[in-house]
């Protein structure tokens, strides 16, 4: 099973729900997909070690072999080769997305060799509640996002049957493709206008994908429902749980002790929202 914790905007609360989720459902694997600013191994307190780098391919130009006919830079489409004056291939590497184009269009054998740049790591570590955390890191200033994700989203398939997905913020590219496959998509928003808007791009992504879909009302209390419940009813998603905004919880956040470890009665709305999903999972 499959379940991807989403909400097109940042600061919802979907880290929070999927740790506290991914320690209800013990035979879970939480994957951490947010790859640009992982944040799941601080909520529960784990240490990232040996992780396993994500290789982007780049082209090593032998100048030996090269005859300066300048198909390769003809073929990038990201402008990442350019010709100095001599005719010769150069390489502007952070613009280079490493798709193999100007390789395969070489026609002189062994005039661009394969070399490769390191872009991100990913990380599988045990937790100290009993599952595995897998984290995929995009290193500072690189911006290929997607290869990193998908690495980390391949490894995770990889491992287990049981995975809990926690997603970036937004509705791009890399979203699409980390809900691609989910057997059920937990929608986590707040109940603010942003909130609202950000929350309907990932239900029309989810109608899109066409995958089961249900929301979660995140720091419940502080502004006005009625657009959430709204959406609910137009895309027929229902509401599985509120949390409420509280001083608990907030404490609970900064003490990195998750709510279903605490005494709070929060801890028994994660209960029922748990319960909801995979009611909502078993109806599929």
């Amino acid at each position: 099973m499959i379940i991807s914790i989403s909400g097109g905007k940042g600061g919802t609360g979907k880290s929070t729900v999927s740790t506290n989720l991914a320690i209800l459902l013990q035979e879970f694997t939480l994957v951490d997909l947010d790859v640009e600013a992982p944040n799941d191994h601080i909520l529960l307190n784990v240490k990232l070690t040996d992780g396993i780098p994500v290789k982007l391919f780049k082209p090593k130009f032998n100048h030996e072999y090269c005859t300066g006919c300048g198909k390769c830079a003809e073929v990038c489409n990201d402008s990442a080769i350019i010709l100095n004056r001599e005719g010769r291939p150069m390489l502007l590497e952070e613009l280079c997305a490493g798709c193999t184009a100007c390789k395969l269009v070489c026609p002189v054998e062994k005039a661009i060799e394969e070399d490769f740049k390191v872009v991100g790591y990913i990380y599988e570590n045990e937790t100290s509640y009993g599952f595995k955390l897998i984290t995929g890191e995009l290193l500072e200033g690189e911006e290929r996002t997607y290869k990193v994700l998908l690495e980390t989203k391949r490894k995770a398939l990889k491992e287990g049957k049981n995975l809990i997905f926690d997603t970036a913020a937004g509705a791009g590219n890399s979203i699409f493709k980390a809900l691609e496959g989910s057997d059920i998509v937990v929608a986590v928003t707040e109940p603010t206008p942003f909130g609202a808007r950000d929350l309907e791009k990932i239900l029309y992504t989810t109608s899109y994908l066409k995958l089961k879909t249900v929301i979660v009302i995140n720091k419940s209390g502080i502004g006005d429902e009625e657009e959430i419940v709204d959406l609910s009813e137009k895309y027929g998603y229902p509401i599985v749980g509120r949390i409420p905004y509280s001083e608990g919880v907030i404490r609970s956040y900064f003490s990195k002790t998750p709510v279903v470890k605490t005494k709070l009665p929060e801890a028994e709305v994660f209960q029922e929202i748990k319960e909801r999903i995979l009611e909502e999972v078993k109806c599929s």
